[in-house]
C-alpha cells in the first residue's frame, strides 16, 4: 500500500511541474498577440533555467521552509524567500546565463534595481505555487492514509466480532447465566446479563465512529473482562484496576480491547490452571496509561502472543497520535507485557 501511495504521489508531482513547464505557452498562445508557439524560443536554455528556478523554490518552500521548528520560523523565513527570490532571478538569468549561453534574458545593460523591482511579483507567485504544492501534497497523503485506515478499521472490527462475539464465547457467556439462574442467584444474573448487552450494543452500534468517548472505551473494557472472569471461573487470577477521570476525553474505538483480548487468547484460554492476568489503565495529566501483563505456555504451532493484532494497533496509534504516543510489548520469561502510553 506504501509503495502504491508513493507512486501516485510521484505521479502528482509530475504533474505539478508539467503544469509549470506549459503554463507560460498557454497563456502566451491565449492572450498574446501575434504569438505563434515554437520550441526553440519558449524553451530556450535562459528559460528552461528560470523555469528550473521556480519549481526548486517552489519545492524549497513547500516541503523545507514550510516544515521549520518552531512554526514560528516558517513566517520569517517566507519573508525572506520574498525578497531573495528577485536576487536569485537576477543571478540566473544575467550573470549565469551570461557565462554559460553568452546572453542574458534583460538586455545586459540592464540595471539590478530594475530586475529586482520586476520579479517582485514572480515572488509572490512562487510563495503561492509553494503553498499550493504543500497543500495539496500534504491532502493527498492524508486522504490516502485516511481511505487505507478506514478499510483497516472495517476489517479491525470484523476481526473483533469475529473473535469476541462469536458463538463460543456466546455460548460459554450465556450458559454462566444459565448456571447463575439455576442456582436462583439472581442479582449475578441480572448483571452478567446487563454487561453482555452492553457489551453487544457497543461491538455492534458504536464502533461506526471515528472516535468514541474514552469513558465508553473503558466500561466496554470491564465488561468484557467481568465476563471473562466468569468463564474463566478460579482458574485465572484476574486483575482489573482502572484510576483517573476519563470524561471529556475521546479515542479511536477498539483501540485498548485488542491488549486485553490478547492476554486472554494467548494466556488464560491456553493454559489450565495457575493462569493471570493484569490490567492496570490510569489517566492523569492528560497521560492514558495501559499495562497488560499475562503468563502464557509457548506453543509452536500457534501465533505469538501480540502478534497481528498489536500490528494493527500500532499502524493506528501512529495515525492519531503521530510522536505523542509510546508503546513496548515484549515476551520474556513465558510472560508478555505490554505498555501503551498516549498524550491526549
Amino acid at each position: 500500500m506504501k509503495n502504491k501511495i508513493n507512486q501516485q504521489r510521484l505521479y502528482l508531482h509530475a504533474i505539478f511541474i508539467l503544469v509549470i513547464l506549459v503554463n507560460q505557452p498557454i497563456f502566451s498562445e491565449l492572450y498574446a498577440k501575434n504569438y505563434h508557439f515554437s520550441w526553440k524560443v519558449d524553451y530556450q536554455p535562459i528559460l528552461l533555467l528560470f523555469y528550473l528556478l521556480i519549481i526548486g523554490c517552489t519545492y524549497f518552500i513547500a516541503f523545507v521552509l514550510l516544515n521549520l521548528k518552531p512554526a514560528w520560523l516558517r513566517i520569517p523565513a517566507m519573508i525572506g524567500m520574498l525578497f531573495l527570490f528577485p536576487l536569485l532571478r537576477w543571478f540566473v538569468n544575467q550573470p549565469l546565463s551570461d557565462w554559460l549561453f553568452s546572453n542574458t534574458d534583460y538586455p545586459k545593460t540592464t540595471s539590478f534595481g530594475y530586475i529586482y523591482h520586476d520579479n517582485l511579483i514572480y515572488s509572490f507567485i512562487v510563495l503561492l505555487l509553494g503553498l499550493f504544492l504543500k497543500f495539496m501534497d500534504d491532502w493527498f497523503i492524508h486522504e490516502r492514509i485516511r481511505s487505507a485506515l478506514e478499510k483497516q478499521n472495517l476489517r479491525l472490527e470484523l476481526d473483533f466480532l469475529k473473535s469476541q462475539v462469536n458463538p463460543h464465547f456466546l455460548f460459554n457467556t450465556l450458559n454462566n447465566i444459565q448456571s447463575f439462574i439455576v442456582q436462583d442467584n439472581k442479582p449475578k444474573s441480572i448483571e452478567l446479563i446487563g454487561r453482555l448487552s452492553d457489551f453487544m450494543r457497543f461491538a455492534l452500534y458504536e464502533c461506526d465512529e471515528e472516535y468514541i468517548d474514552l469513558d465508553k472505551e473503558i466500561s466496554m473494557l470491564k465488561d468484557y473482562v467481568e465476563l471473562e472472569r466468569v468463564r474463566c471461573d478460579d482458574r485465572v487470577s484476574i486483575s482489573f484496576v482502572a484510576t483517573g477521570n476519563f470524561d471529556d476525553y475521546s479515542i479511536p474505538p477498539l483501540l485498548l480491547m485488542p491488549f486485553v483480548e490478547n492476554a486472554f487468547k494467548h494466556g488464560a484460554d491456553n493454559q489450565l490452571d495457575e493462569s493471570w492476568i493484569n490490567i492496570m489503565i490510569s489517566l492523569k495529566d492528560n497521560k492514558l496509561q495501559l499495562k497488560v501483563a499475562n503468563n502464557f505456555v509457548p506453543d509452536e504451532g500457534s501465533e505469538r502472543p501480540g502478534g497481528i493484532g498489536l500490528q494493527n494497533v500500532s499502524k493506528r496509534l501512529l495515525h492519531y497520535f503521530p510522536g505523542k504516543h509510546s508503546l513496548h510489548a515484549a515476551a520474556k520469561d513465558y510472560i508478555f507485557e505490554a505498555d501503551l502510553s498516549i498524550n491526549l
